[in-house]
């Protein structure tokens, strides 16, 4: 059922072509966090384009597909795409020693029935051989049986968090205020003031010295290693938009770190080229440089982006019958 859960809920994040999020959660973000991306699930839900596509999608479901949709939320009282409206994802860049993995959780802002979830986990043989309902750190939690898989807390009936045991606790803590939250650790909070958290989908970090260092290695990225934190924000209402801002150690660095990033996009184009509409979008990518920001910029009104659709439309149509040779498989994950 956990697993359920949660692959469920991506599926539909995914399915509506990513979203992003408030700044509601970043108070739980635990401090020793290096990155953040935000995803604003009601937002994007609330897009004409994107509802569209969700109807679509729920319209081909098959009827045991509709008949286990409409079993889950009868028996959890969690209709996702009614309850869920905010995730945060925040990650350690340094990895821990023992467990070979880096501090990393999800916070999810909804409507949870809790006693409701927990009773149709109980009562769900299959969720019970993989899980097991207990308390951690105070608050109801999902465990799974395979440490290695996580768990999930109810911190109250509007939050929950899934990840690692250790960025659970640090969570807790934070919520039982015991702990220091992303917001109050001055440089990162200074890096949250200049991305816009109520986009569709944004993010920001802080590049940690271990992961500078492994970009050295690599003669490729070694000019990278001299960005210190980048944020982003994506948009998709009638148009879309697309803002990177990475910050460079040292002025004179702008020119290595340019030229990495405008070989990556020529290598991005030149494996898009098979896509003629895809190249066309790529064409329309600015890069620039700013004093010590390297700035990546995308806009596509909404009539560029209709004629790009009609274009694939029309080219799929000519397509011999079965025949979907270079056709961009826009309507995988639906």
């Amino acid at each position: 059922m956990l697993k359920r859960i949660c692959a469920l809920t991506f599926v539909l994040v995914l399915a509506s072509g990513l979203a992003a999020l408030a700044g509601d959660l970043l108070p739980l973000v635990p401090e020793s966090s290096n990155f953040v991306f935000g995803i604003n699930l009601g937002k994007i839900l609330k897009s004409p384009q994107i509802q569209k596509q969700v109807e679509e999608g729920m319209a081909k479901q098959t009827p045991e597909q509709k008949k286990m949709y409409d079993e889950f939320v009868q028996k959890t009282g969690l209709n996702p795409l009614q309850h869920l409206q905010q995730f945060v994802i925040f990650a350690s860049g340094n990895v821990d020693p023992k467990e070979g993995k880096p501090e990393a959780g999800v916070l999810i802002e909804g409507t949870f029935d809790i006693n409701k979830i927990l009773a149709a986990i109980k009562s769900d043989e299959k969720a019970a051989a993989d899980v097991d309902i207990t308390k951690f750190e105070g608050f109801d939690c999902i465990k799974a049986k395979k440490e290695s898989e996580g768990m999930a807390l109810f911190l109250d009936g509007t939050t929950a968090v899934v990840g690692s045991p250790e960025a659970l606790k640090s969570v807790a803590a934070i919520k039982g205020g015991k702990g220091k939250a992303i917001t109050s650790h001055g440089t990162f909070g200074n890096l949250l003031k200049k991305v816009d958290v109520n986009a569709s989908f944004w993010g920001v970090g802080q590049i940690p010295q271990s992961l500078k260092d492994k970009a050295r290695e690599n003669p490729q990225a070694a000019p990278l290693a001299a960005l210190n934190a980048f944020f982003l924000a994506f948009n998709y209402d009638n148009d879309l938009s697309f803002n990177f801002t990475g910050e460079v150690d040292d002025k004179k660095n702008m020119d290595g770190v340019m030229t990495s990033l405008n070989g990556f996009l020529a290598m991005i184009k030149m494996i898009a080229g098979q896509t003629p509409e895809a190249a066309e979008i790529l064409n329309l990518i600015k890069i620039e440089a700013v004093d010590t920001a390297a700035k990546i910029s995308l806009s596509v009104p909404k009539a560029k982006l209709d004629e790009i659709q009609k274009k694939i439309q029309d080219r799929m149509k000519a397509a011999p019958q079965g025949g979907t040779e270079g056709a961009p498989k826009l309507d995988e994950g639906k």
